[in-house]
């Protein structure tokens, strides 16, 4: 690829200030790893402003987020990147944060990591005419300018349909809950489905805030025996999933009679426990590099990294990486929408100009005592370049 590969380094350098105290020493690096930089390829003086809750409910996961940067500037920054972090649940909000790094000469800003603080942090980046790189999956908020880092529902969507209509699966239910977020899966399910050449032969709604589930998983199995379908999207986790895979067998949907499909929620190992399960697709990000990452992450602050801490250390590589590109650095539109793309802890992406983000996902499926890989993730965008 044309692009930096914004793989880790082993560092040289301890961590830069102000940021929190400093890890431990790095244990060996994630894969696909890129020669560091000569020192005087660092712009001098490169201001990167961060904005993460630091205070108030979600303190607790903008300070494990925090430890992610921290992680990012430690593998692959230098003395002169500067990271000014913000607190974008303080008095001032999101917008605020963004006009005190703004009055600082920020080059470009990562975060928040909330669709709602997104959209409150935007117009003040967009007015200063410096890019927003955020956590967020929201692509509402995306534009010109203001980049929707987060791995989306759409992406998702679209990865494990496309697969699932490439073993010749042609006709697709879905199985969701009544609210914002369903509705956003439906439309890119519909869209998704369409594009691959399927047709979506059912589409059944649900109650989220309803323990009874029984009047859902039977409208499912009497649209199969009226109408059948290949192919069944759930798009939930945790006990909600598991409780609507072990009661379909019961309404004539037994396990391998239809594929079941489903989003990044179903990455839990409380997926593993429902037999039921076994055999279903989802998508995620590569779990090799992820694997890498989560375990120097555990070594160094000792725990487990939410998935979103992967998000925020590509974006810290991803700005250093545009510091380097050129002596001044280079924090163009055409620079950050680069073709070719970039590749970190989640995989290989690509921010468009619109603000969305291209992904190149894995397809993994359940099987008996973990996740094995259906389809590996692309390691570059090469192929859909002219």
């Amino acid at each position: 690829m044309s692009s930096l590969i914004l793989a880790a380094c082993a560092p040289s350098a301890p961590p830069p200030k102000p940021v929190q105290p400093a890890p431990a020493p790095a244990l060996p690096a994630p894969t696909v790893q890129a020669p560091a930089p000569a020192p005087e390829q660092f712009r001098q003086g490169a201001q990167v402003g961060l904005l993460l809750p630091l205070s108030g409910p979600q303190a607790g996961l903008g300070r494990a987020m925090l430890q992610a940067a921290e992680m990012g500037l430690f593998d692959v920054a230098g003395d002169n990147f500067d990271l000014l972090v913000r607190d974008s649940a303080a008095a001032g909000g999101p917008d605020g944060a963004v006009v005190s790094v703004l009055g600082e000469k920020a080059d470009i800003i990562l975060g928040p990591l909330f669709g709602a603080e997104l959209k409150m942090a935007a117009p003040p980046a967009t007015a200063g005419r410096v890019p927003m790189v955020s956590f967020s999956n929201d692509t509402s908020a995306a534009q010109p300018g203001v980049y929707v880092l987060g791995v989306t529902p759409e992406a998702q969507v679209d990865r494990v349909v496309g697969y699932a209509a490439s073993q010749q699966l042609k006709r697709f239910a879905i199985l969701l809950p009544n609210s914002g977020f369903g509705r956003a899966v439906l439309s890119a399910y519909q869209e998704a489905v369409v594009r691959h050449g399927g047709t979506v032969s059912q589409i059944t709604f649900y109650d989220p805030q309803d323990p009874d589930i029984t009047v859902p998983a039977r409208a499912i199995g009497e649209a199969y025996k009226r109408d059948p379908f290949d192919a069944l999207m759930i798009p939930e986790g945790g006990q909600r999933l598991r409780g609507f895979a072990s009661m379909l067998p019961a309404f004539d949907l037994p396990p391998g009679v239809v594929r079941l499909l489903g989003t990044s929620l179903w990455q839990d190992n409380a997926t593993l426990a429902d037999p039921a399960l076994v055999g279903g697709w989802f998508p995620a990000t590569p779990p090799d590099r992820w694997q890498a990452f989560a375990q120097r992450y555990a070594g160094l602050y000792g725990g487990q990294p939410d998935p979103r801490a992967g998000i925020v250390y590509d974006a810290v590589t991803l700005a250093v990486a545009l510091a380097q590109s050129k002596p001044e650095g280079d924090f163009s539109a055409a620079r950050i929408t680069d073709p070719s793309g970039f590749a970190g802890v989640t995989g290989v992406f690509r921010l468009l100009p619109d603000g969305k983000t291209e992904r190149g996902l894995a397809v993994l499926e359940v099987s008996p005592g973990g996740f094995s890989v259906r389809d590996p993730a692309p390691n570059s965008f090469a192929a859909t370049i002219n």
